[in-house]
């Protein structure tokens, strides 16, 4: 565990703001593991922890992750203790012994273990699996792929609606030059999140790089539309253009582009490419490009962001 000295930055809260802090953040994306432990580590050292009742579980739970995410195994083994003495049989608190394996990059022992829990459960534990998937993806192996894709695909079997896999998967593919294989992942992501523009864009561009141009170009549209820069006025006066749309924006010129080369090497197949009314005006074009701070490369055909 982190030694007392630790603690002493903690001193300017009260420990009643730490442990509203810790609740506040575990409802929040962004971890910050080292502020967690650090505050963890006080509340542990003040006895504290004994307060929280039922919060003290899940409280524990988020001290141990962040003490995996800095590399502190005693306090996350610490925390492991407590949490296997409270619920034995917890396939939650199963995964996070397993999690500790990974940290310490005992990879294989970790695979096993989450093989043995799966076998148990009779694989109805979701947690465990895509912890089982991470391991496969992190071995040092050639066969990392061939064993990762087919574990995707079988827990995408049983947990359909889990968007997380099906952008791991859609990666996978792309690394592998399938492009096709990944917009069709993308097309399930976007059935399941079709409010998510960024998952348009990214199954536009791969699109691109698979040379569907008149696909790509209808979802570049697609994102713009989503963002509102299709229709004048819909946006706000000094709302600053950012994330997808401008990403979009500049994959239409890509489009348009391609294209023009197109049809100058004498190929007529993407004539059903229109020109684009969101680029009128290139000038304001590479104004947005430049205030987002997106490049549009081309490699041989790719487009990267």
């Amino acid at each position: 565990m982190a030694s007392s000295s630790s603690s002493s930055s903690s001193s300017s809260r009260s420990p009643k703001e730490i442990i509203v802090w810790l609740q506040e953040q575990r409802r929040r994306p962004d971890r910050q593991s080292a502020q967690t432990v650090e505050y963890g580590t006080f509340l542990l050292e003040k006895g504290y922890l004994s307060k929280l009742g039922d919060d003290l579980w899940a409280t524990l739970e988020q001290i141990g992750i962040a003490a995996l995410d800095v590399g502190d195994w005693e306090l996350a083994e610490l925390c492991l203790a407590r949490l296997n003495t409270r619920f034995p049989k917890s396939t939650r608190v199963a995964a996070l012994q397993g999690m500790l394996y990974e940290a310490r990059g005992q990879l294989t022992r970790a695979l096993h273990y989450y093989e043995e829990l799966i076998a148990k459960s009779q694989g109805a534990d979701i947690m465990l699996s895509k912890r089982r998937i991470a391991v496969l993806k992190s071995l040092d192996s050639p066969s990392a792929y061939a064993q990762t894709l087919p574990a995707l695909e079988t827990h995408l079997e049983t947990y359909y609606s889990d968007p997380e896999a099906w952008q791991e998967l859609a990666s996978l593919y792309a690394e592998l030059g399938q492009y096709a294989k990944s917009a069709a992942a993308l097309e399930e992501l976007m059935l399941l999140v079709p409010q998510n523009g960024f998952f348009v864009l990214r199954y536009a561009e791969t699109q691109y790089t698979a040379g569907e141009y008149a696909t790509a170009y209808k979802g570049f549209l697609r994102v713009l539309d989503m963002g509102g820069m299709l229709e004048k006025g819909q946006r706000g006066e000094g709302e600053a253009d950012r994330g997808p749309e401008v990403r979009a924006a500049w994959g239409l010129k890509a489009v348009s582009r391609r294209a023009g080369q197109e049809c100058m090497q004498g190929h007529h197949h993407l004539t059903d490419v229109p020109s684009s009314p969101a680029l009128a005006d290139d000038q304001e074009a590479e104004g947005k490009s430049q205030e987002a701070n997106v490049v549009f490369g081309h490699d041989q055909g790719r487009v990267t962001g």
